[in-house]
């Protein structure tokens, strides 16, 4: 899913989660933006790559990360969309 990918999975996330209201002793010694960045970002990819594939999540993880240097440069984070591009700003 490259760059995009992740800061539309991690828009996507901010928009069904408080995080005021997230347990931060559940997740120390993470930050809400590292569990974010580092868990639950990478967990969701991996779950829409096995869902689309229909594959196990094991299988999933390493075509991600097989994949990983195809998305950087398949979707960057800046182009020239400019409806994706209002998720970053």
């Amino acid at each position: 899913y490259g760059p995009k990918g992740e800061h539309i999975i991690a828009y996507a996330l901010e928009g069904m989660f408080w995080t005021s209201t997230l347990p931060l002793n559940a997740i120390r010694p993470l930050d809400v933006k590292k569990f974010t960045d580092f868990i639950l970002i990478p967990y969701v990819a991996t779950s829409a790559i096995a869902h689309r594939f229909g594959i196990t999540i094991a299988e999933a993880h390493t075509i991600r990360l097989d994949s990983r240097s195809a998305g950087i440069d398949l979707h960057p984070a800046l182009d020239s969309d400019e409806e994706l591009d209002q998720i970053y700003r």
